[in-house]
């Protein structure tokens, strides 16, 4: 995964290396959250430098692709992951009680 900046022209920040392609990615309160073409998702701190690692919190969503991701708001300091993919399911998951 490579991070580019755009202030009138592009920009690359930094690159990672990840276990497969990203097809979905969010941004969320400093967070990256990562839908991979193998079906896993990951979640890193977003930093300019590029020094964060990505942190795998599911796998196997399905037999392929994550393509769409959004966190949102349960309840006070309560998030879910929404997560769908080429398995047509969307599921929301839970990071703390997994």
């Amino acid at each position: 995964m490579t991070c580019y900046k755009f202030d009138g022209s592009l920009s690359k920040l930094w690159s990672i290396a990840t276990d497969a392609p990203a097809r979905s990615i969010d941004l969320f309160n400093g967070q990256i959250l990562l839908g991979l073409k193998n079906g896993s998702v990951c979640e890193m701190p977003f930093s300019a430098q590029g020094t964060n690692k990505p942190n795998v919190v599911m796998t196997s969503h399905c037999e392929g692709e994550v393509w769409g991701l959004d966190v949102v708001t349960i309840s006070k300091g309560e998030y879910r992951f929404l997560t769908s993919a080429d398995d047509n399911r969307v599921l929301a998951y839970n990071v703390v009680t997994k």
